[in-house]
Protein backbone atom coordinates (compact mmCIF):
# COMPACT_ATOMS: atom_id res chain seq x y z
CA UNK A 1 0.00 0.00 0.00
CA UNK A 2 1.34 3.09 -1.39
CA UNK A 3 1.37 6.58 0.68
CA UNK A 4 -1.69 8.15 -1.01
CA UNK A 5 -3.67 4.81 -0.55
CA UNK A 6 -3.06 4.88 3.37
CA UNK A 7 -4.53 9.13 3.13
CA UNK A 8 -7.44 7.20 1.15
CA UNK A 9 -8.05 4.51 3.80
CA UNK A 10 -7.70 7.08 6.54
CA UNK A 11 -10.56 9.42 4.64
CA UNK A 12 -13.03 6.31 4.50
CA UNK A 13 -12.31 5.13 7.86
CA UNK A 14 -16.23 5.88 9.44
CA UNK A 15 -14.62 6.20 13.10
CA UNK A 16 -12.04 9.14 11.59
CA UNK A 17 -15.03 10.69 10.01
CA UNK A 18 -17.57 10.72 12.48
CA UNK A 19 -14.86 12.14 14.64
CA UNK A 20 -14.16 14.99 12.15
CA UNK A 21 -17.70 15.55 12.02
CA UNK A 22 -18.09 16.09 15.60
CA UNK A 23 -15.29 18.34 15.46
CA UNK A 24 -16.07 20.31 12.90
CA UNK A 25 -19.71 20.57 14.39
CA UNK A 26 -18.24 21.61 18.32
CA UNK A 27 -16.45 23.94 16.19
CA UNK A 28 -19.64 25.61 14.38
CA UNK A 29 -21.39 25.70 17.97
CA UNK A 30 -18.67 27.16 19.74
CA UNK A 31 -18.31 29.94 16.48
CA UNK A 32 -22.23 30.41 16.81
CA UNK A 33 -21.88 31.32 20.63
CA UNK A 34 -18.84 33.87 20.03
CA UNK A 35 -20.96 35.41 17.36
CA UNK A 36 -23.87 35.59 19.95
CA UNK A 37 -21.67 37.41 22.41
CA UNK A 38 -20.06 39.13 19.68
CA UNK A 39 -23.43 40.95 18.94
CA UNK A 40 -24.62 41.56 22.56
CA UNK A 41 -21.10 43.46 23.12
CA UNK A 42 -21.55 45.13 19.90
CA UNK A 43 -25.42 45.36 18.62
CA UNK A 44 -27.23 44.14 20.78
CA UNK A 45 -30.06 47.52 20.48
CA UNK A 46 -31.33 49.59 18.00
CA UNK A 47 -31.23 52.92 18.90
CA UNK A 48 -34.28 54.48 18.28
CA UNK A 49 -35.29 56.50 15.45
CA UNK A 50 -32.08 55.26 13.61
CA UNK A 51 -30.53 53.04 11.76
CA UNK A 52 -27.77 52.40 14.38
CA UNK A 53 -27.16 49.40 16.32
CA UNK A 54 -25.28 49.73 20.12
CA UNK A 55 -24.35 46.88 22.27
CA UNK A 56 -23.84 46.72 26.15
CA UNK A 57 -19.75 47.26 25.51
CA UNK A 58 -21.35 51.02 24.16
CA UNK A 59 -23.21 51.51 27.06
CA UNK A 60 -21.08 49.79 29.72
CA UNK A 61 -18.23 51.89 28.41
CA UNK A 62 -20.00 55.03 28.93
CA UNK A 63 -19.19 54.71 33.03
CA UNK A 64 -15.96 56.80 33.34
CA UNK A 65 -13.23 54.53 34.26
CA UNK A 66 -13.49 50.85 34.90
CA UNK A 67 -16.60 51.04 31.86
CA UNK A 68 -14.17 50.71 29.12
CA UNK A 69 -11.78 48.20 31.10
CA UNK A 70 -14.91 45.54 32.02
CA UNK A 71 -15.87 45.14 28.01
CA UNK A 72 -12.20 45.04 27.32
CA UNK A 73 -11.84 41.68 29.20
CA UNK A 74 -15.27 40.58 27.65
CA UNK A 75 -13.47 41.13 24.05
CA UNK A 76 -10.46 39.21 24.74
CA UNK A 77 -12.45 35.72 25.32
CA UNK A 78 -13.14 36.20 21.28
CA UNK A 79 -9.18 36.25 21.11
CA UNK A 80 -8.94 33.61 24.00
CA UNK A 81 -11.42 31.24 22.31
CA UNK A 82 -10.10 31.80 19.05
CA UNK A 83 -6.56 30.38 20.09
CA UNK A 84 -8.24 27.72 21.33
CA UNK A 85 -10.00 26.53 18.18
CA UNK A 86 -7.16 26.75 16.14
CA UNK A 87 -7.13 29.76 14.05
CA UNK A 88 -4.13 31.17 12.45
CA UNK A 89 -1.68 32.99 14.03
CA UNK A 90 -2.19 36.11 11.64
CA UNK A 91 -5.47 35.90 12.37
CA UNK A 92 -5.35 36.04 15.92
CA UNK A 93 -2.25 38.80 15.84
CA UNK A 94 -5.17 41.18 13.58
CA UNK A 95 -7.76 40.58 16.00
CA UNK A 96 -5.44 41.25 19.25
CA UNK A 97 -4.48 44.60 17.30
CA UNK A 98 -8.35 45.81 16.45
CA UNK A 99 -8.89 45.24 20.60
CA UNK A 100 -5.87 47.00 21.28
CA UNK A 101 -6.76 50.26 18.80
CA UNK A 102 -10.25 49.54 20.60
CA UNK A 103 -9.20 49.84 23.98
CA UNK A 104 -7.03 53.16 23.38
CA UNK A 105 -10.09 55.13 21.22
CA UNK A 106 -12.05 53.57 23.95
CA UNK A 107 -10.48 55.36 26.79
CA UNK A 108 -10.72 58.88 24.68
CA UNK A 109 -13.64 59.97 26.23
CA UNK A 110 -16.79 61.37 23.80
CA UNK A 111 -14.97 60.08 21.10
CA UNK A 112 -14.28 56.98 22.44
CA UNK A 113 -18.63 56.46 22.76
CA UNK A 114 -18.80 57.68 19.34
CA UNK A 115 -16.44 55.38 17.75
CA UNK A 116 -18.44 52.70 19.45
CA UNK A 117 -21.36 53.62 17.60
CA UNK A 118 -20.08 52.88 14.24
CA UNK A 119 -17.54 50.66 14.83
CA UNK A 120 -18.29 47.08 15.79
CA UNK A 121 -14.99 45.75 16.60
CA UNK A 122 -16.22 42.28 18.19
CA UNK A 123 -18.48 41.21 15.41
CA UNK A 124 -15.87 42.04 12.89
CA UNK A 125 -13.12 39.82 14.76
CA UNK A 126 -15.82 36.77 14.83
CA UNK A 127 -16.15 37.66 11.16
CA UNK A 128 -12.30 36.86 10.53
CA UNK A 129 -12.57 33.50 12.63
CA UNK A 130 -15.72 32.05 10.69
CA UNK A 131 -13.52 33.08 7.10
CA UNK A 132 -11.55 30.04 8.97
CA UNK A 133 -14.19 27.53 9.97
CA UNK A 134 -13.13 25.16 7.74
CA UNK A 135 -9.90 24.75 9.16
CA UNK A 136 -10.60 24.98 12.43
CA UNK A 137 -9.73 22.13 13.88
CA UNK A 138 -10.09 22.68 17.80
CA UNK A 139 -6.06 22.52 18.81
CA UNK A 140 -5.29 25.29 20.84
CA UNK A 141 -2.64 27.73 18.65
CA UNK A 142 0.69 27.42 20.85
CA UNK A 143 2.59 29.78 18.57
CA UNK A 144 0.14 32.59 19.30
CA UNK A 145 0.16 31.90 22.84
CA UNK A 146 3.89 31.97 22.80
CA UNK A 147 3.92 35.39 21.21
CA UNK A 148 1.64 36.81 23.27
CA UNK A 149 3.26 35.54 26.43
CA UNK A 150 7.23 36.57 25.41
CA UNK A 151 6.84 40.20 26.13
CA UNK A 152 5.82 39.03 30.01
CA UNK A 153 8.25 36.33 30.04
CA UNK A 154 11.11 39.32 28.45
CA UNK A 155 9.95 41.63 31.19
CA UNK A 156 11.05 38.92 33.64
CA UNK A 157 13.77 37.94 32.72
CA UNK A 158 14.95 41.42 32.32
CA UNK A 159 13.43 42.00 35.64
CA UNK A 160 15.35 38.83 37.22
CA UNK A 161 18.92 40.19 35.30
CA UNK A 162 18.26 43.71 37.44
CA UNK A 163 18.08 41.37 41.00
Amino acid sequence: MSVSDNSVAHELDPATAGAEFESASAVGEKLDALENRAVWLDAEFRLPFTDFRVGVSTIVGLLPGVGDGAMMVLAATLVYHGTGLGAPTWTLVKMSVILLVEGIVGAIPIVGDLVGLVWSANVGNVGRLRRHEETLDGSTNWLFVLLLASPFILFVLALGSLL
